[in-house]
This record gives C-alpha cells, structure tokens and sequence, in this order.
C-alpha cells in the first residue's frame, strides 16, 4: 500500500494553527477587530470634537449673543481636541470663567464627537457708568455682563440711553465701585443687598427707572417718578417689614404718593 505524504503546505498551515499566539488570536478575534477599527477611526479623526449644542438649563431659548459667545469658545478652546482628553468639568467652569453671562454650566459629551451645553445664564437687569465713564451692563445682582458704550463729549448719557425703553433701570453713585471676584469675574458689590429691596418693589407693581446711593441712603425711583427710600446703615429686614405694611395700606386705600421713606420706625408717605 503506498504511503500518503502530506502536503508541505497543510502540514504548515495546520503548524500554525497550533502555534498559541495564533489560537489566543482566533479567540479573540472580535476584540481586535474592534480595536482595530478604534484605532482607525482615531487616526482618521473620528473622535475628534467638532459639534456643540447650546441649550437654556430652563428650557427656554438661548440669546443669540451668548450662544455665538459660547460656540466661539467652544470653536477655538475645543474643536479639534480629542474626545477623551475633554474633561467636563473643566469645560463647564471655563465657560463660567470666561464668558461673563454664563451662571452656571453643564457640559455632556455625545459619542463620538458632539457636546451639550446647558447654561444657567445672568439675566441683564440694570446698567451702571464706572470711573472710566463706560456703560456696563450688570445682572441684578451687580455682575458686569457687558460694556455698552463710553460717555464722552461727542457721546452723552449714552448710559442714560439705554435705559429710555424701560428695559433697564441706571444705578447712580460714587460711593461704590465694581471688583474683581473669584471665577474671573467682576461684581459691583452693592447690588447683592440692593437687588433684595428692588424685587419688593417691583413686586407691587412699580417699574424701576433709576436707583441711587448716597451716603448710604437709597433712593429708588419708578418710571412715575414716586420715590422709595432705604437706607443700608439700618436692618433691611426691618425696612422691607415697614415697606410691606405701608404699601398695603396704599394699595388697599388706592393712595397716591410722591415718596415713602421707610427709614424711620414710623414710615414718611408724602403725596
């Protein structure tokens, strides 16, 4: 009977398939496809961040103003960079740092390549003119948002401007400046205690036009030209409680008046 040999060619291949490299390999040939393709896909710049999406943390609209700023920083501190190396958090507190209307932020990264951005943002509330004579914009309480214009001899009241609508109320004094505060951030610090007392006078109804400090004393003045003075060397507390009961009174009896002053223990109402 003559003898069979075996092909040089299948006695290597089945060699091979002993060899256990090639049987770890066989095993787990899923895996490194699949690592494979990652590999690709990173050398190809699949995972690398090109994407945002901007959304209002209460649902509502962004402003345009603050979308195109936040995609801005997005688009020159973020696009390009790989998807792994983006920490979220540290995205959501540049974004605090340095775009001034953003409150607060919450960054989710999308795979591969996409981020949304949710914004709790600064409601603009009044302006202020500051030492150089330029016009910010500041939240209610006292965050600078933007620089509207400067006052010179050719540009007058262009702070005053922009109050005209009843869309801002203007804060006067020279007692107080604005300051650096922790996250890059600036702040006229005043306005924290201040924006308590406006709230309780816009909640009865009135329109705030303009707000003045001087020597502690706060007048504030509605688009009626009635007056509602404070004074922030006494409890406000005690103030907003003598406020509360006055305008009470005033709006139960239909009043008129020209002025309350509640710094006293027995209010002033002037007609």
């Amino acid at each position: 009977m003559p003898i069979k040999i075996k092909d040089s060619k299948s006695w290597f291949k089945e060699r091979v398939s002993r060899f256990k490299p090639v049987i770890f390999l066989k095993k787990n040939l899923p895996f490194f496809i699949f690592l494979f393709l990652f590999a690709l896909s990173l050398i190809l710049g699949l995972w690398n961040m090109k994407r945002y999406e901007v959304f209002d943390i209460n649902g509502d609209e962004v402003e345009e103003k603050i979308e195109i700023l936040v995609n801005e920083y997005l688009s020159k501190n973020v696009t390009g960079k790989n998807f792994f190396s983006i920490y979220s958090n540290n995205v959501e507190d540049a974004l605090e740092s340095n775009i001034s209307y953003v409150k607060s932020a919450r960054v989710s990264k999308i795979v591969p390549n996409k981020l949304e951005v949710f914004l709790e943002v600064y409601e603009p509330k009044l302006v202020v003119l500051d030492v150089g004579n330029h016009c910010k914009l500041l939240s209610a309480t006292g965050i600078v948002l933007d620089e509207l214009c400067q006052e010179t001899e050719d540009v007058p009241l262009c702070c005053v401007g922009h109050t005209s609508d009843g869309k801002y109320y203007i804060f006067k004094s020279d007692e107080v400046e604005i300051s650096k505060i922790t996250g890059g951030k600036e702040q006229l610090l005043v306005m924290s205690s201040i924006s308590d007392i406006v709230k309780v006078v816009e909640s009865f109804g009135f329109e705030v036009k303009e707000v003045v400090l001087k020597e502690k004393v706060l007048h504030i003045k509605d688009m009626d030209g009635r007056t509602h003075i404070f004074t922030l060397s006494d409890d406000l507390n005690v103030q907003l409680a003598r406020y509360f009961v006055v305008m009470g009174k005033v709006k139960g009896d239909s009043m008129q008046f020209s002025s309350i002053d509640v710094r006293f223990e027995r209010p002033v109402v002037k007609d």
